[in-house]
């Protein structure tokens, strides 16, 4: 098995691009990702809450696997994201994607709110398919979302049976629990939220899982190797000028400021979301727009390209 995770590393969540009238916008994956990629960001992460993976169907799911790894494959790792509330059908899905990606992305199941021991075993038979046990996964644990925290015990158990399933996501905001999922296994965690990569690092974290990296790749991925050097002061420094801009891309609902920023700066051809999820309005979100216009974000035109 080729490792795909690994120490100094940041993945980019996707966000999905929609015309006026809902439907994908495939060219617009051509500026974000080759952004990316000039940025020196290591992986992205397809069909991730950022992307709005809820209001996204198992057709075009599909094809949007297929068009980033047609594209992209080879230049940048790609991730995944296969996670969902029904064992059988994340099976599917990823027996589908087996092919088409480096790595995946499995999330807590959310709203059954399974027991410890149904999370567990979750896991372990995604994990565990005769066609999926040799593609590497990322658990990906988000309280917030899933209605469910996992615990320690689990991340451990499962990190020690399951050769591929070698990283974590960890959003669940507690830091006990990063130190003790570190203290106990060698699983590589990755920060789930911007504004914890710091203080998960400094545990023995091994990068982050990043939104603001959609727009800021330079700036999250310098953070990162400051870390992974133990240059925490320079990080410190680099933080703070960017903090307040990463809160406030987080005043809404994930990924509505993301999508309004990137657009904005020429990244995207619209900030359409798909309902429940509506775009920022400038009469209704003024407080908010008028936060994220603050921030002067130096976009490097040349580093975007359509080919």
């Amino acid at each position: 098995m080729n490792k795909v995770f690994d120490k100094g590393e940041v993945y980019t969540v996707i966000v999905t691009p929609f015309d006026d009238e809902d439907k994908i916008i495939y060219s617009d994956f051509d500026n974000l990702i080759n952004y990316q990629i000039k940025n020196g960001v290591n992986g992205i992460i397809l069909l991730g809450t950022t992307s709005e993976s809820p209001t996204i169907d198992s057709e075009e799911q599909k094809e949007i696997v297929d068009y980033v790894w047609n594209r992209f494959n080879g230049q940048i790792k790609i991730v995944v994201g296969i996670g969902g509330n029904n064992t059988k059908k994340v099976i599917e899905f990823g027996r589908f994607c087996v092919d088409k990606c480096n790595a995946f992305m499995v999330t807590v199941p959310n709203y059954n709110k399974p027991t410890q021991n149904g999370i567990f075993e979750h896991f372990l038979k995604i994990a565990q398919d005769d066609i999926l046990k040799n593609k590497e996964i990322i658990i990906y644990n988000i309280p917030s979302r899933c209605g469910i925290n996992m615990d320690p015990d689990a991340i451990i158990g499962l990190y020690n049976i399951c050769e591929n399933i070698t990283a974590i996501k960890e959003a669940s905001g507690s830091l006990t629990q990063i130190r003790k999922i570190k203290e106990r296994c060698n699983i590589n965690i990755y920060s789930g939220d911007d504004l914890n990569i710091l203080p998960i690092m400094s545990l023995g974290g091994v990068g982050v899982i990043s939104v603001a990296s959609n727009i800021m790749p330079k700036e999250i991925c310098e953070l990162v190797n400051l870390c992974n050097n133990n240059n925490f002061s320079r990080a410190n420094s680099i933080f703070y000028q960017i903090s307040e801009f990463i809160e406030n891309l987080f005043l809404v609902s994930n990924p509505i400021p993301i999508k309004y920023v990137l657009f904005k700066n020429g990244l995207i051809s619209n900030d359409n979301m798909r309902l429940p999820l509506t775009r920022l309005i400038e009469q209704e979100d003024s407080n908010v727009i008028k936060k994220l216009n603050n921030f002067k974000i130096q976009v490097n035109k040349e580093l975007i390209s359509n080919y």
